[in-house]
């Protein structure tokens, strides 16, 4: 396979001074950057603030709860990523926040789709894509099993700030929530009136990648009616790698290279192709949304929201199967593997949503939700060598499309108790409804439905025990219609010693329901073979079982602290995940090669997380982030795939009247992946950059520019690949 940006591996004299490359790469950072700086979303860590302007204010949070409190009061670890991060980092979309926050990954390739090479999820303390719920709003959205593609699709334009909880939070959140939950928080109304225009633009060095974004958002409030919107458009231009196949066709007697095939029309395939594979995909996206809310009397409000977006997607990949044209006998197909594909989707999803909050005593609040998220998703798959695999059209070979319809209905009923003295009481329910029409359910592609209820209670306690002392219990049972019940417990503690000093200590369970793909998913996919677990297969030798839910209990002790312009937090984790899904092949090398999923094993993660920084009187703010993760297959012995077992990161800003310059460097340790060299993929070293500059006037304008890998990177293509120097440059304005 070449590449066109190829990438290398460190040899194991060089591997063993990664060390030394680092702090070497650091002292570059520190020594050499007219402003060294981070952008203050790498310094928003858990309860260290966000950044240099503002990291020492105590900040108030609500995923953790489900109510205000500070930080510093939650047992749980908790990263904030503010407005003014976001803003600072130059960041388009959710994927390029993701990108510069220490301590979450991005894993690629994690559902069935030749596409998924140009697709992440986020994965939290090692626990995995399937593990971390994502929240808009507080509402689930409706798409892609473990959300692949939202990080492209939610605009940071319209993000007010992102809440990330660590670790499990089933007793809240119910199913999903295992390895921790990522709220993204919309700009919402506020007195007077408010907003921002926005555009971007960049590319990499040779003019590949392009993307170019356009924001505008209000909000504002007047009498007893407050309104906010945002709208955004993002065209990207794709950046591909080439690549070259090794095509093979099936036979009754095995997989063998179409030159080789006794019939000359299967001949006329190639065995190999140059494929330009879309790791960065040609597309357009458009996202609109905004909230009403209305005083009833001082005591009561409802609100109302709506989340529209539009999207079209194209990208070509090297399809693990697709079918040709060419039929040896009636009702039988040659099917080709490794074998060139163009992907277009056409998707949409529509999310409204109605709330009631009522305090209806001095210390009793009602609070009331219903709301649904709609996906409609539209793919069609074409082969690129369409006329070599014996079709007439490119439009003709259209096969193994997956198309979707994805409706969630969702109520929830809670009230919180807070009377005067050291309780604070919530308990509640939650009843949702997740409907799954799509075609690849059935071997004819037709469309099947199939559904999923969960009902479920909680109660809460937050627990002032003393001035000083807090302490947070929880419980839930959840009741699952295709699936094993679950009942979940939290119990933290947290003490504030001092500023300085801060102690917690957290248990909390956490489960994850099998989804709907994994037990009843029967189709042919690009990726391979997909058989659900209640699939039963003769053909393939697939029988049914029983899959059942995972579970993890979760164990974390953390310190934390501020004083002046320092802040730091520590925290070590340890998780303990029995009945782990996970996707396994069956038959591998052969003909009736399929995949299905398993409870494979039971599974440990256990880290630690050490983040430090210093804001100086002079503009100069510093932050440090050390993370170290290790994760086992009980099983195997062998390390779960994609989880880089260090992530270090050194940051630097200076701020001054307007002017803010900001660098960056993170490195990123080694991962294991069976697929690569040796089952390991090489740790690597970015080095990022920019700068932002506010216009002095009563309405404000910033200009803002920057450089990501300025040293020009390369990363193995199995965990996204990467464009290379990457420059952007964008405007805003404030009124």
């Amino acid at each position: 396979m070449q590449d066109k940006r190829a990438s290398y591996r460190i040899s194991s004299p060089a591997a063993r001074c990664v060390s030394r490359r680092l702090l070497t790469g650091v002292t570059v950072i520190l020594i050499g950057s007219l402003g060294v700086c981070a952008p203050r979303a790498a310094l928003a860590e858990e309860d260290g603030g966000t950044g240099a302007p503002t990291a020492m204010a105590e900040q108030i949070v609500v995923t953790a709860t489900k109510t205000e409190r500070e930080i510093s009061g939650v047992t749980a670890s908790v990263d904030v990523i503010s407005e003014e991060d976001i803003e600072s980092i130059g960041a388009a979309n959710l994927k390029e926040i993701f990108e510069k926050t220490p301590g979450v990954s991005l894993q690629y390739g994690t559902f069935p789709a030749a596409s998924s090479a140009s697709k992440s999820s986020v994965s939290i303390r090692g626990i995995g894509a399937n593990g971390t719920l994502f929240l808009l709003d507080g509402r689930r959205l409706a798409g892609e099993v473990k959300n692949p593609y939202d990080l492209d699709r939610i605009p940071a334009g319209m993000i007010e700030r992102i809440e990330i909880i660590k670790g499990p939070m089933s007793v809240l959140y119910g199913a999903d929530a295992i390895g921790g939950v990522i709220n993204i928080i919309t700009k919402k109304p506020e007195e007077g009136l408010a907003g921002s225009v926005g555009a971007r633009a960049g590319m990499n060095t040779d003019g590949d990648g392009a993307k170019i974004n356009g924001d505008v958002s209000f909000r504002g409030k007047t009498g007893k009616l407050g309104y906010s919107f945002y709208l955004n458009a993002l065209k990207t231009r794709p950046y591909t790698e080439e690549e070259r196949t090794t095509t093979l066709v099936r036979t009754p007697g095995g997989l063998i290279s179409p030159s080789m095939h006794p019939s000359p029309a299967v001949q006329r395939i190639q065995d190999s192709y140059s494929v330009d594979v879309s790791y960065r995909e040609e597309s357009e996206v458009y996202t609109a949304g905004g909230r009403i809310v209305l005083d009833l009397q001082p005591s009561t409000e409802i609100g109302a929201e709506i989340n529209y977006f539009t999207e079209e997607r194209e990208g070509d990949y090297r399809s693990t199967f697709f079918p040709t044209g060419i039929s040896p006998a009636p009702g039988q197909i040659v099917p080709a593997f490794d074998t060139p594909v163009r992907s277009r989707d056409e998707n949409w999803r529509r999310d409204i949503g109605f709330d009631l909050r009522s305090d209806l005593t001095g210390d009793f609040t009602l609070n009331l939700r219903v709301y649904n998220s709609y996906y409609e998703k539209r793919n069609t798959t074409t082969a690129i060598n369409w006329e070599d695999a014996g079709f007439p059209s490119e439009s003709a070979s259209e096969n193994l499309g997956m198309n979707a319809n994805v409706d969630i209905w969702s109520y929830e009923a809670y009230a919180v108790y807070a009377p005067e003295g050291s309780h604070r009481i919530t308990g509640g329910g939650e009843y949702r409804d997740e409907e799954r029409t799509g075609t690849v359910f059935n071997p004819e592609g037709t469309y099947e439905t199939r559904e999923v209820d969960y009902k479920a209670v909680y109660l809460q306690d937050e627990w002032d025990i003393t001035d000083s002392m807090s302490a947070i219990l929880g419980a839930r049972y959840d009741w699952i219609s295709n699936s094993d019940n679950k009942s979940t417990v939290k119990v933290g503690l947290v003490n504030r010693f001092s500023d300085l000093f801060v102690l917690r200590g957290n248990f909390a369970q956490g489960y994850r329901a099998p989804d709907i793909r994994e037990l009843y998913i029967r189709k042919n996919t690009p990726a391979g073979a997909q058989r659900g677990a209640t699939v039963s297969d003769p053909v393939l030798g697939k029988e049914s079982f029983d899959l059942k839910p995972e579970f993890v209990n979760s164990y974390e002790v953390g310190a934390s602290g501020r004083k002046g312009g320092f802040y730091y937090s520590v925290a070590l984790f340890y998780n303990e995940i029995t009945d782990k899904i996970e996707q396994v092949t069956k038959n591998p090398g052969t003909p009736l090669a399929y995949f299905t999923f398993e409870n494979i094993s039971d599974v440990t993660t256990k880290g630690v997380e050490v983040s430090s920084g210093y804001q100086f009187s002079s503009g100069i703010g510093l932050g440090v982030s050390w993370y170290e993760l290790s994760t086992e297959n009980e099983l195997t012995g062998e390390e779960l795939e994609f989880n880089p077992d260090r992530q270090v990161s050194a940051t630097l800003s200076y701020v001054d009247d307007g002017l803010e310059i900001w660098t960056m460097g993170k490195y990123v340790g080694e991962q294991y992946a069976p697929e690569a060299e040796n089952s390991r993929i090489e740790s690597y070293f970015l080095v990022d950059a920019g700068i932002s500059y506010v216009l002095d006037t009563d309405e404000p304008i910033r200009l803002y520019g920057g450089v990501n890998n300025i040293f020009d990177e390369n990363m193995d293509t199995l965990i996204g690949s990467n464009v290379g120097p990457y420059v952007y440059a964008g405007v805003g304005y404030d009124f």
